[in-house]
């Protein structure tokens, strides 16, 4: 089986790079000088779709959100997705290791957060082991995305159960955008070395294609001596994306990744993954201000932890949506469908019973947005799921947006959203010999939550704007560890913990000149967990979350004489409460060249403001420690 992924990566390698040897680079190539930065105006009329799952203005509406775009990353010179990720207001993204992640909006994040929903091209990262993110099999051509859409607050009436707390949308360009050639290559003091390649043509006129391969080593992280108590690790991902006009009313789209750590020149006895996908899309505008979307996706993958866990998923979704304009009111109709199935191996001691399942979920949701003045836009809409688990479930919201002049906006929204059981909350087991340590239940019911927010955006004059969000939530049914008798053992899970939280979030833009432009986002969370009437719980809600009160970043970017750019990024996170984590600072530095339209040439240094830091303690007995490291990188486009 080994040597047979091995084969069927070499021949597809073979072929991405026997056609970009071959094929004729276009007139319609990126050039370097298309990559500047967008001046204050033209950030506010972005784009976005995943507030109302349309094309809308990211400056009216109802919600709070962001939005990282291509530029941003560049000048960050990441490396990774989550690290992408940080760029986004009031996310918390904390790093335990070399590829463990934890990533989280508005509260309760721990490795397996599972209060928010991701999605990458409209494919949903979401594992129905969790009902979280599996970050380290997470991967795409950095170069290729053309922005990552970040909604705080639930969403569930549109992107269904586990947007709970948020939505990240991350979306590549299409492959008209990414024409011609394009070659990256660097190392560093955490990066032994990595390397990307990527070729874009066209088959005729109305057909564009891509095709991409990408290697990287990291080392590490450290202890609190600074000792690296792991080899590096390696990662090798390929794909394609075609995109294609029938007519003047239609657009297909397929695109698809392979991705492993197996059989590379650093495997070795480490958590082994691999995977792949394929998905389509069909697009149709209607008469009558109509439009239909078709969406469907295949995936597959696998991960094995040695000694502990095994993994082996096949996953097929299907999504429809059905746009509408009648008079003062934009409706929307649409399906989702998702089946999932697996067979877990584990330990002795602990493991999944049955060892085999297959999840579904399935859900029909509608909304209506109607304009009620010039001024005033108002959204009702609720998304109906069926769970395997839970059964139906409903997640409503009521939106409205005010909007007196072009360069202001409020608004108001009220959202239920849940969180339905998954494997992890029904089948779990832990046993030693003929004693029972924990048993999971399929009485577990979907956790609730009820969100109150209000915003108000301000362009002030020609180079200030800022976006204030304030929120309200109140969870119900949260997860808990109770004693299942009078015995302090087994265990098993309930939903006896409630939780409250309240925050706020403030970004200010500020653009004093074409050539320089600064950015600053702060949030505020109070997270109070309580318990119900009767509960036992022993757990303390350590595994649900924990969360900084305080988070801050301010970055900066200037475009200097002769090609060059300077960006920093300063990121403050306040300490964590359980298990306890001091505050940290940083700072990260790049210094990018064009010494040609085509070369670029970028040196960055990160964690440059101590030795080594902290980010989040797990039950993992390697809790590591982030130290600083440089890099330098060159990218080539012709």
């Amino acid at each position: 089986m080994k040597r047979f992924a091995r084969t069927h990566r070499s021949v597809f390698v073979s072929v991405v790079f026997a056609a970009a040897a071959v094929l004729p680079a276009q007139d319609t190539r990126p050039r370097l000088a298309a990559l500047k930065q967008l001046s204050l105006e033209q950030l506010t009329e972005l784009e976005v779709s995943t507030v109302s799952r349309r094309v809308e203005p990211w400056w009216s509406a109802p919600a709070a959100i962001d939005v990282v775009t291509s530029n941003e990353i560049r000048w960050s010179a990441v490396q990774s997705l989550p690290d992408a990720l940080r760029l986004a207001a009031g996310v918390h993204v904390a790093q335990s290791s070399a590829r463990t992640w934890a990533i989280s909006v508005r509260g309760f994040n721990v490795i397996s957060a599972n209060k928010i929903s991701v999605t990458l091209d409209g494919r949903s990262l979401f594992t129905p082991f969790f009902s979280g993110v599996q970050w380290n099999a997470q991967d795409t051509m950095l170069e290729d995305i053309d922005r990552i859409e970040v909604a705080r607050g639930p969403v569930g009436s549109l992107w269904g159960a586990y947007a709970v707390n948020g939505f990240i949308q991350i979306l590549t360009k299409p492959a008209w955008d990414t024409q011609g050639y394009l070659a990256s290559a660097g190392a560093g003091t955490d990066l032994p070395g990595f390397a990307a390649f990527r070729y874009g043509g066209k088959l005729n006129a109305n057909t564009f294609y891509r095709v991409y391969a990408k290697y990287w080593q990291q080392d590490w992280t450290q202890d609190a001596a600074g000792n690296r108590p792991q080899g590096a690790t390696d990662f090798f991902q390929t794909g394609f994306r075609a995109d294609a006009f029938r007519g003047r009313d239609t657009t297909l789209t397929l695109q698809g990744d392979l991705y492993t750590n197996k059989g590379l020149p650093l495997d070795r006895e480490q958590t082994k993954l691999s995977g792949g996908n394929v998905l389509g899309r069909w697009r149709r505008l209607l008469a009558h201000d109509a439009e239909l979307t078709v969406e469907a996706y295949a995936e597959r993958t696998k991960q094995y932890i040695p000694i502990s866990f095994s993994e082996q998923r096949h996953t097929g979704s299907f999504s429809a949506k059905y746009q509408l304009r009648r008079d003062r009111h934009e409706i929307m109709l649409g399906l989702d469908a998702l089946v999932s199935r697996d067979k877990i191996g584990g330990a002795a001691v602990v493991g999944l019973d049955p060892s085999e399942r297959r999840f579904h979920n399935t859900g029909l949701f509608a909304h209506d947005t109607f304009t009620w003045t010039d001024t005033v836009k108002a959204t009702l809409g609720a998304k109906l799921e069926n769970n395997i688990f839970s059964g139906l479930e409903w997640s409503p919201t009521a939106r409205l947006a005010w909007t007196p002049s072009p360069r202001t906006t409020g608004w108001l929204a009220v959202s239920r959203a849940v969180r339905s059981p998954v494997r992890l909350d029904v089948d779990l087991f832990t046993r030693v010999g003929a004693l029972s340590i924990f048993e999971a239940n399929e009485d577990v019911q979907s956790e609730k939550v009820i969100s109150f927010e209000a915003g108000w955006r301000r362009q002030w004059g020609e180079r200030v704007t800022s976006d204030v969000s304030l929120f309200h939530s109140d969870y119900h049914d949260i997860r808990s560890f109770e004693p299942m008798g009078s015995a302090p053992v087994p265990l098993t899970f309930k939903n006896s913990l409630t939780a409250a939280s309240s925050g706020g979030e403030l970004a200010i833009v500020y653009q004093p000149s074409p050539a320089l432009l600064f950015k600053g986002n702060y949030r505020y969370l109070d997270l109070k967990f309580g318990r119900a009437p009767g509960s036992r719980d022993v757990g303390n809600a350590v595994s649900e979350g924990n969360d900084p009160k305080h988070l801050f970043t301010l970055s900066a970017h200037a475009t200097l004489p002769a090609g060059f750019e300077f960006s920093s990024y300063i990121r403050h996170v306040s300490a964590l409460p359980n298990p306890a984590v001091d505050a940290y600072t940083t700072a990260d530095l790049t210094l990018l060249w064009n010494p040609t339209e085509n070369l670029e040439l970028s040196l960055s240094g990160r964690n440059l403001l101590q030795e080594r830091h902290r980010e989040l303690i797990t039950t993992n007995s390697l809790n590591e420690w982030i130290g600083r490291s440089v890099r330098l990188k060159a990218t080539w486009r012709f």
